[in-house]
C-alpha cells in the first residue's frame, strides 16, 4: 500500500469518527425536540438539527469522493459498507426529525388547548395563570420572542422597501418606454407626411417631364415644318432627285 493510500485511509478514519459524533449529536437534539415545551425552543432545535444534517450530508459526500481516490480496491470494501450504513442513518435521521417535529408541535398545541380550557373553566385562575406564565411566558422567552419578532418585522420592512423601490424603477422604465413609443409614433407620422409630400412632388415631376417632352416634340415638329417650308419655297416639289442633290452640292456661280 502506497503512502498516498495510507494518508487517505487515515483521513477516512477521521471522517468516519466525525460522522459518528455528529450522528450522536443529532439524535440527542432530536430527543430534546421530543421533550420541548415551547414553540421557540422547537424552532431553535429544528434550526440546529437542520444545520447538523446539512453538515452530515457534506461529510458523507466528501467521504464518498475520498473512497474513489484510493487505488487499493480490496482495502476499501469495509469503508464502503460503513459509508452505506451512514447514508441509511442520514435518511433515517431526516425522517425521524420530521416525525418528532410533528409530534412535538401536536403536543404543544394540545397542551395549549388544555390549559386554555382550564383557564376558562372557572377554577383556580391565579394558579393556572402563574403556571402558564412560568411555562410559556417567562421573561427570557418573552425577550427572545420580542427580538425574533423585531428581526422579522425589520426583514419584512426591508423587503417591502425593496419591493417599493423595484416597483418605482419599473414604473419609471414603463414611462420611459411609453415616451419612446410616443416619439416613434410621432416620427412615423412625420415620415408618413414627408412620404406623401414626396409622392406629390414625384407626380408633379412626372407631369413636368411629360410637358417638357411634349414641348420638345412640338419644337421639333415646328422646326421640321419650317425646314420643309423653306425647302418648298426654294426648290418646289417637282424637281427630280438629281436636281435635289445638286441643290446641296451647287456653288453660287451655278445660279449666276
Amino acid at each position: 500500500m502506497t503512502s498516498k493510500n495510507i494518508n487517505h485511509i487515515d483521513h477516512l478514519n477521521a471522517q468516519f469518527k466525525e460522522i459518528n459524533q455528529l450522528e450522536y449529536s443529532i439524535r440527542d437534539h432530536i430527543k430534546s425536540l421530543s421533550d420541548s415545551s415551547s414553540i421557540l425552543e422547537t424552532q431553535n432545535l429544528n434550526t440546529h438539527i437542520k444545520s447538523s444534517l446539512e453538515t452530515l450530508n457534506s461529510l458523507i459526500k466528501e467521504t464518498s469522493s475520498l473512497l474513489f481516490e484510493i487505488n487499493n480496491k480490496s482495502g476499501i470494501k469495509q469503508y464502503e459498507n460503513e459509508l452505506k450504513i451512514h447514508k441509511e442513518e442520514f435518511e433515517n435521521l431526516k425522517v425521524l426529525q420530521r416525525k418528532v417535529n410533528l409530534q412535538a408541535s401536536k403536543s404543544i398545541q394540545e397542551r395549549f388547548i388544555q390549559e386554555k380550557k382550564e383557564l376558562c373553566s372557572g377554577g383556580n385562575i391565579s394558579k393556572q395563570s402563574r403556571d402558564y406564565s412560568n411555562k410559556y411566558n417567562s421573561k427570557e422567552d418573552i425577550l427572545k420572542t420580542s427580538v425574533s419578532l423585531t428581526e422579522t418585522l425589520k426583514r419584512t420592512r426591508n423587503f417591502m422597501n425593496a419591493q417599493v423601490s423595484r416597483s418605482s424603477d419599473l414604473l419609471h422604465e414603463i414611462n420611459e418606454a411609453s415616451k419612446v413609443v410616443d416619439k416613434t409614433l410621432n416620427q412615423q407620422k412625420e415620415y408618413g407626411g414627408r412620404t406623401t409630400e414626396a409622392k406629390s412632388l414625384l407626380t408633379k415631376l412626372k407631369r413636368r417631364d411629360l410637358t417638357d417632352k411634349l414641348l420638345i416634340y412640338f419644337g421639333l415638329l415646328v422646326f421640321f415644318l419650317v425646314v420643309l417650308y423653306i425647302f418648298k419655297a426654294r426648290v418646289g416639289f417637282k424637281i427630280g432627285f438629281p436636281k435635289f442633290l445638286s441643290f446641296f452640292y451647287s456653288t453660287p456661280s451655278d445660279y449666276a
